[in-house]
Formats: C-alpha cells, sequence, structure tokens
C-alpha cells in the first residue's frame, strides 16, 4: 500500500504520547435494555428510480435490501464495554494463549516486533495499541468469551449507538472523513 499524495506521514509518537493521557471510562461498561427497538426503514426499490430524487435526495432514506420493512425487535437487558478491544489487550490475549491464536491479519511481524498495518507502513504496537483491533470475528468472539462476554448482536450495537453519542457528527474521529487519527 502506498499513502495517498501529497499526504504527511503522521507523527505518530507526538500522537501516541496524547493519546496516552487520555483517561479510560470512569466504568468499564454500560447497562441498556430492555427495549424494543425499530431497525430498519421503510425504503421500497421502485422509489429509488424516480426522477425527483436524482437531484433531491433530501428526507428520502435508502438503504440495502435486507432492511426493508421497518421491525421492531425487542432487546433484553445486556452490558457493553465502552470502547471496542484494542490492540494492546488482543495482543495480551494471544500471548497468554501461546500461540494458538493467531496473529490478526491487520498485524504484521517486523524482526521480532508486533506492528499495526497502515495506508502509512507498518506502525509499533506501542504507538497502536490502544487502536481498536481488527481480525476476525472468531477470534474475537473467543477474546470475548475468555473475559466471560460475548459480541453483541446487531439489534444492540444499533442500540449502544443510537444511545451514545459515537458517531462522527457527535465529535468521534471515525470513518473515512480523516485519514490519519486525530486526538
Amino acid at each position: 500500500m502506498l499513502p495517498p499524495p501529497g499526504f504527511a506521514i503522521p507523527p505518530w509518537a507526538q500522537l501516541a504520547a496524547q493519546w496516552a493521557v487520555v483517561p479510560p471510562p470512569s466504568t468499564p461498561h454500560t447497562t441498556l435494555g430492555p427495549c424494543t427497538l425499530t431497525m430498519g426503514h421503510d425504503d421500497q426499490e421502485p422509489d429509488d428510480l424516480r426522477p425527483e430524487l436524482e437531484t433531491a435526495v433530501a428526507g428520502h432514506d435508502f438503504g440495502w435490501d435486507n432492511e426493508s420493512p421497518p421491525r421492531a425487535v425487542s432487546v433484553a437487558q445486556f452490558r457493553a464495554s465502552w470502547r471496542p478491544v484494542s490492540n494492546g489487550e488482543f495482543l495480551a490475549y494471544s500471548r497468554a494463549a501461546e500461540g494458538s491464536v493467531p496473529l490478526p491479519p491487520s498485524w504484521v511481524l517486523e524482526g521480532d516486533e508486533v506492528c499495526v498495518r497502515t495506508l502509512y507502513g507498518p506502525v509499533p504496537m506501542e504507538v497502536a495499541q490502544t487502536w481498536p483491533v481488527l481480525t476476525a470475528y472468531d477470534d474475537l468472539a473467543a477474546y470475548a468469551a475468555s473475559k466471560g462476554g460475548r459480541i453483541p448482536t446487531e439489534p444492540e450495537l444499533r442500540l449502544f449507538l443510537d444511545t451514545y453519542q459515537v458517531g462522527y457528527e457527535e465529535g468521534a474521529n471515525a470513518g473515512f472523513r480523516n485519514w490519519h487519527p486525530l486526538p
């Protein structure tokens, strides 16, 4: 992978120093539910072909086939961690498993050092240890089970994301709006 032309490599050491002073959540998790959640929306495929929607998309929901029609989903009470599993947490789990847990495909060994693959090349784990780990579902499920938990269901995750301000609009540094992590 090559970084986009004109973009400088982020100052990893300075960013890592800033991230290191961000305090962890005061509690490790939150409890949500029980509730009834509306999943999906009313997006009829023929409506997507209406000529007036070619230029006026405001107010029209677009969605995938499996997102229609809207439906009520019961969500039982559950606990969720405030943040995703970090590279550092997964590395500790992997090392404790003594080789029975494969390295995530998002990691690479540089000599004896574990690094995280990025658009800018491998980043040392001491910089990327607080980043969310990117790995296979089965490995994350095994990690969660080792901690006495599980991966949330889609309705549970939707409830969490709808309840707390975690989107870009609310200040989260996520998605494709930033080419590199910002504090």
